[in-house]
This record gives structure tokens, sequence and C-alpha cells, in this order.
């Protein structure tokens, strides 16, 4: 899952943490197409936010990373929620 991949490929370093969060982006986008309703309206958000974190990390957008990080994990919690998962 994209999610997993960029915790997985994110690393310490900001420009591995935007490169992380850009696949992350394109996984999601992807993966939007065969959701529906909520779930992916969820998952729409969650790419729009790893677009956001990438932009904050690369510098193309003020603001810290860190309140895209807490939005994206109060949306992982949700997703897992609405798709059964614990």
């Amino acid at each position: 899952m994209a999610l997993t991949a960029y915790v997985r490929n994110a690393g310490t370093v900001r420009s591995s943490q935007a490169a992380a969060a850009q696949q992350a982006y394109s996984d999601l986008m992807g993966a939007v197409l065969d959701a529906q309703g909520v779930v992916g309206a969820k998952i729409s958000r969650l790419a729009a936010e790893f677009r956001e974190l990438n932009f904050r990390l690369t510098g193309m957008t003020g603001g810290d990373p860190n309140q895209v990080i807490a939005d994206i994990n109060t949306d992982v919690a949700e997703l897992n929620r609405l798709c059964g998962s614990t």
C-alpha cells in the first residue's frame, strides 16, 4: 500500500521524505480510481495531503510538514476504520 511504502522509504532526509511523499501521492491517485463513496473521498484527501507534504518538504510552500503528517495520521486511522482494518 502507498502508506506503507511511504513509511518504509521516507527515511530521515528531507529530500527522501519529499520523494516518498510524491510517490505516495501518485500511488493514492491511482487507488482513487478503484474506490467509491467515503473511502474514495478519504483516499483523495490523503493524496492531496501527501502532495502538500511534498510541497512543504521541498520548500514550494511554507508551513510545518509535521502539521500535514498529523493530518495524514488522522486520515489513515479513519480510512482503516472505514475499511475494517485494525
